[in-house]
């Protein structure tokens, strides 16, 4: 009996570690360079945004269902993380990752590294921030900047035409040139401020209008403020702007601590964009009066869905483009304190 106890042990210890080495052996393919379905994800952490999050987190769950062997790299929104993240493309490329989904912190570190032209077999997807200039891209799932902009800026001559004054003030606050997007974003919502700027009727006190007046060093709440603290130099004490157009929530939250901190309870019309936990709380209180929800599950479904395309050689068509680069867009979706 007991020799049959301890044959039984044994047959159960062989087994066991034969399915150990198995598993090993699955671990170990999900990881060769040669694995067609190994994709490397490449975006901004959260420290400066928390969007990222979302994407991150998005992307997990919509690449999870197609079962990828997905590896995330994340890199600060700095000058310092845009240089680690070039270093992680290197290392995602170095690691056998034929499908890369690809942020970029700044696109032009992205050109200037040659990676891409290097790796030719590499497919690239910019994940919301296209890389121009770039023949490499293969394509693009975002939302249509130019359109989040011209959202914006209605949104602003909606108020001016309701308000009955034969004119009013706006001041500007866009993204840093680092992202493509944040010019798109100025150019849609000029394409209907301009000609009420041209006819007097929106007056920009500071004078700064140009899209190289108005960028900000990056995307961050503090560089928000700064820019704020700057156009309201050009007001009197206890003065602000009727309106201010900040390209995004981070932007707006830096414009009202400006104005707080400046003694202002007025608070003006103030835009925005990626719906953040803040940005509702802003709009609830009366401090923000919109922002825009870029529909990230819908962005990261279009992303997921591209990528299995790519895996399985069966490239998916789109009908629209930008600079020849076939483009998938999410649709944007305004959000006012009557959506929450």
């Amino acid at each position: 009996m007991k020799t049959k106890i301890l044959g039984l042990l044994t047959a159960i210890i062989v087994s066991g570690a034969t399915m150990l080495g198995l598993a090993s052996c699955s671990d170990s393919d999900d990881n060769k360079s040669d694995n067609p379905k190994k994709v490397a994800v490449l975006l901004p952490d959260d420290a400066s945004i928390d969007r990222w999050a979302i994407d991150k987190a998005n992307l997990e769950d919509v690449l999870g269902s197609y079962n990828f062997a997905t590896e995330f790299y994340e890199a600060p929104e700095t000058p310092e993380g845009a240089d680690q993240q070039v270093e992680q493309l290197r290392t995602a490329i170095n690691g056998g990752a034929k499908f890369i989904v690809l942020t970029a912190i700044d696109y032009q570190k992205i050109n200037a590294s040659g990676l891409l032209e290097q790796n030719p077999d590499v497919k690239v997807v910019c994940h919301d921030r296209i890389i121009p200039d770039n023949p490499r891209i293969a394509y693009v799932s975002t939302t249509d900047t130019k359109e989040i902009g011209r959202m914006q800026a209605m949104f602003l001559l909606n108020h001016y035409r309701s308000s009955g004054a034969t004119t009013i003030t706006i001041e500007f606050l866009e993204g840093p040139e680092t992202d493509v997007n944040a010019e798109d974003y100025y150019d849609g919502a000029m394409e209907l401020l301009k000609p009420y700027m041209n006819d007097g009727l929106l007056i920009v006190q500071s004078g700064k209008k140009e899209y190289s007046q108005v960028k900000a060093d990056s995307w961050s709440i503090a560089d928000g403020r700064k820019a704020m603290q700057d156009r309201l130099n050009y007001y009197g004490e206890g003065e602000r702007p009727d309106m201010i157009l900040a390209a995004n929530d981070n932007l707006a939250q830096g414009a009202i601590a400006a104005l707080v901190a400046a003694g202002i309870t007025d608070i003006p019309v103030i835009t925005g964009q990626d719906n953040t936990a803040f940005a509702e709380e802003n709009i609830k209180s009366g401090k923000q009066a919109m922002t825009i929800d870029k529909n990230l599950k819908e962005m990261a479904y279009n992303t997921a869905m591209i990528i299995n395309s790519l895996v399985s050689n069966s490239p998916v068509q789109s009908s629209r483009s930008i600079s020849g680069i076939p483009v998938f867009y999410s649709k944007p979706i305004l959000m006012t304190i009557d959506s929450y």
